[in-house]
């Protein structure tokens, strides 16, 4: 189910073709999952490069102690260059994946989140993306 994940709007046919089994069977799957809560959306997939966004990096942020989680993940919504984030265990409480156009932009948007309660940052740059396939999920989920 790769194919899912290269064209999330693929139709049954070159579905069913690239696994071997009938369209009515994918169409059927592909069925369960949605209802099932599996498959949740079909979305589509921006290339930051191409918008002037040349630099990604994935941002550990630490915060002080009084700095409530909540408010912080609430405070990333509002800032256009963090297009991911994740709350980690270990040393750090958030990773942020932000993208922007440049460094001055990112000494910006770090400046920002250590005024709202961060402690300590470690940001280091993305070079190259390697793409992932949570499709293939599907050939060993139920």
């Amino acid at each position: 189910m790769s194919e899912l994940s290269r064209n999330g709007r693929a139709s049954y046919q070159p579905l069913s073709h690239a696994v071997g089994l009938a369209p009515n069977t994918v169409a059927e799957r592909m069925r369960r999952h949605r209802e099932g809560g599996v498959i949740t959306d079909s979305t589509v997939v921006i290339d930051e490069r191409a918008l002037g966004l040349e630099l990604g990096v994935l941002s550990d942020i630490k915060l002080h102690e009084a700095v409530s989680r909540v408010d912080f993940a609430e405070s990333l919504t509002k800032v256009p260059q963090v297009v991911g984030a994740l709350r980690l265990t270990g040393e750090y409480d958030y990773q942020l994946h932000i993208v922007c156009s440049g460094a001055s932009e990112l000494e910006s948007v770090i400046d920002d989140r250590f005024e709202f309660g961060g402690a300590s940052v470690d940001s280091p740059l993305i070079m190259r993306g390697v793409p992932g396939d949570k499709a293939k999920l599907l050939d060993i989920g139920p």
